[in-house]
């Protein structure tokens, strides 16, 4: 039997009342996917489409920080110099204890010398200063006269002048090294000359008896260092 592809309607006509025959292709075809009306846009972007907001605070900052460097080196030398500052502001034997009792050697024998001569001067109201240039300087309510005849006493005095210059550097050196005590004041060569009174730094550095019984000499640097503090506090400005 011969089939006529192209007169199939004809052979088989479809009833009028009949639904017409809906042929689906699965939804999933590449031909859909590429007419389908909801297929993407294409993603193109826009100049000024989406730009971001303004600041609400468009003022400039600037930010900085201090970065502390530490190596156990430089801890080590810190330690080291804080050692080295306790013994020789402090302690008996340091620097500075002992540039006072060589002074404190000398001045009874100075002070007697005055004394022999000008009587009312030893007992008068004056101090011993150390000015930036590392000479003593006679303060005090006295006469131009009287400064120079005491300052001339002292300044003769070779171990005396040299033990007082050793005073003042070793105890800006050591105050500089010091991490507590006497370092919380403000002393440098400018003001050392209204701080420190060697007279009467030396006027209370003796020794107790039991002090002396004990050390075997008049000199104490416990007395010496209570005096230095009460000075520092009286006449120093704190850092």
């Amino acid at each position: 039997m011969k089939i006529n592809s192209q007169n199939t309607s004809q052979a088989y006509p479809a009833p009028s009342n009949s639904r017409a025959l809906e042929i689906k292709q699965p939804t999933n075809s590449k031909e859909q996917l590429d007419t389908a009306p909801w297929k993407l846009a294409d993603d193109i972007y826009h100049k000024h489409e989406l730009q971001e907001p303004a600041p609400t605070y468009s003022k400039s900052i600037t930010i900085t920080s201090t970065n502390i460097f530490s190596t156990p080196e430089i801890e080590q030398k810190a330690l080291n110099n804080i050692r080295a500052a306790t013994v020789n502001l402090y302690m008996p034997g340091g620097e500075v204890p002992k540039s006072i009792e060589n002074m404190f050697s000398r001045y009874e024998a100075i002070m007697a010398d005055i004394a022999a001569e000008q009587p009312t001067l030893a007992n008068g109201d004056w101090g011993i200063a150390i000015n930036e240039s590392g000479e003593l300087e006679i303060t005090g309510t006295l006469s131009d006269d009287e400064k120079s005849f005491i300052a001339e006493k002292f300044d003769t005095d070779i171990a005396f002048a040299s033990a007082a210059k050793d005073f003042k550097s070793g105890f800006l050196k050591y105050l500089a090294m010091d991490a507590g005590g006497w370092s919380k004041y403000e002393v440098n060569e400018s003001n050392f000359l209204t701080i420190i009174d060697l007279k009467e730094l030396l006027d209370n550095s003796q020794g107790a008896e039991d002090f002396k019984q004990a050390w075997g000499k008049d000199f104490s640097w416990l007395e010496s260092n209570k005096n230095i503090s009460s000075q520092l506090e009286r006449n120093a400005v704190k850092k």
